[in-house]
């Protein structure tokens, strides 16, 4: 019975840092958002802004943190290394992996738009 109940445990920890990983969000880089990009679009993408602002021309800067996403193939290479400890080790593994995936960094970037709310310039402020 001990043993089931061991078992059951271990099982019931596997994924957490898998899981961290695979649904981290969007890489974000220089070229990840567009000329002409309407304002509207980047709210649903990044949330709110943290700064909101008219320059000396007259146009909107928007100032934006967000967590810092994976890129997909490093996704796919951390999960699939995750899911193979965590079979080899009978998820013991996730003791550590759930506490190192758990972290997260964040990006801030500001945008410039146009007067019709559109994406002017886009500038990675820090990564």
């Amino acid at each position: 019975m001990k043993k089931v109940i061991i078992l059951v445990l271990i099982i019931m920890c596997m994924g957490c840092g898998l899981s961290n990983v695979v649904n981290r969000g969007e890489y974000i880089e220089q070229n990840s958002v567009q000329q002409d990009t309407p304002r509207k679009d980047l709210l649903a993408r990044f949330g709110g802004p943290i700064d909101s602002r008219t320059n000396e021309n007259g146009e909107k800067v928007e100032v934006f943190r967000c967590k810092q996403g994976e890129k997909t193939a490093g996704k796919a290479i951390k999960g699939a290394g995750i899911l193979v400890l965590d079979v080899l080790t009978l998820g013991l593994t996730e003791a550590i992996f759930t506490p190192v995936t758990d972290g997260q960094q964040y990006v801030t970037f500001e945008v410039k738009y146009n007067n019709q709310d559109k994406v002017k310039e886009f500038r990675l402020i820090s990564e």
